[in-house]
């Protein structure tokens, strides 16, 4: 035993911004095969990281690999119940298997997030053609188009009564808790971000509202999980436009190897 201790070869620091923006060059360059490798060693050593999961959904989209997605796209709903492109892979899935009424619920559910984008609008259409339905412009998709536009009181409005209809649907809790603390109710999304992380631990945007306007135990409780879940603060600034309060720059410790296999990417790209 204290000889293979002996033989084993220490970790090598490396700085999670560099995996990251050597990841983004390769998916820039629709080199999404590339970028594989560098992503299985992200989730070796941040298995509940968030931009990685989410680099990967986009690997999966540019290589059409649905299958693949189906798990990491149902991780990613867990944290942030409104990430379009999740759902656009589960639909995509969906429509791969022939589950066409399953394929129109998750591209209605991608739409209802992101009324904009022209690949589910696509997704949506050719799914509600084959069943002879129009697209329209739904409830959930106007209360987005009011949040989207910062129209905070519009859409606490919009959203309070989806949340009262369909209080299973967290996309709607969670689109109203942003626009809650956005909107400067504080007090409220204080108290809806705590509900939030009751009801799952997972939830990003409950950790990061209380790490932001919660007390000392709020804070202390929401250290752990934006660890883990968001360490820099990437996600959450790209996704809620706020860094969490506990986003620091972040070290990994890797395997020489998979120092090697860094280095080597960043002197191909």
């Amino acid at each position: 035993m204290a000889s293979a201790i002996a033989r084993q070869k220490p970790g090598i620091r490396t700085q999670l911004s560099h995996w990251n923006d050597v990841v983004d060059g390769r998916l820039a360059a629709n080199r999404a095969e590339d970028a594989l490798p560098l992503i299985r060693v992200l989730l070796k050593n941040l298995p509940r990281h968030l931009p990685t999961y989410f680099r990967f959904l986009q690997v999966v989209w540019l290589m059409r690999r649905w299958d693949e997605g189906r798990d990491w796209a149902l991780r990613l709903l867990r944290a942030d119940p409104g990430s379009e492109l999740a759902w656009a892979v589960l639909a995509r899935d969906a429509e791969a298997q022939g589950q066409l009424s399953r394929a129109q619920r998750y591209w209605t559910l991608a739409l209802e997030n992101a009324p904009y984008n022209r690949s589910i609008r696509q997704g949506l259409s050719r799914t509600l053609l084959r069943q002879r339905r129009p697209l329209m412009l739904t409830r959930p998709a106007l209360a987005t188009l009011y949040r989207m536009g910062g129209r905070w009181h519009r859409a606490i409005r919009l959203y309070t009564e989806l949340a009262e209809a369909e209080p299973h649907r967290l996309d709607f809790q969670c689109n109203l808790l942003e626009a809650t603390w956005h909107g400067g109710l504080t007090h409220e999304a204080l108290l809806r971000a705590r509900d939030l992380v009751k009801r799952d631990t997972c939830l990003l945007l409950g950790w990061v509202v209380s790490a932001r306007i919660g007390d000392v135990n709020d804070q202390a409780l929401a250290k752990g999980p934006l660890a883990a879940l968001d360490p820099d603060g990437e996600y959450a600034i790209t996704r809620f436009a706020d860094k969490n309060a506990f986003a620091f720059p972040t070290e990994l410790t890797v395997a020489p190897e998979d120092a090697a296999l860094l280095k080597a990417a960043q002197e191909s790209a």
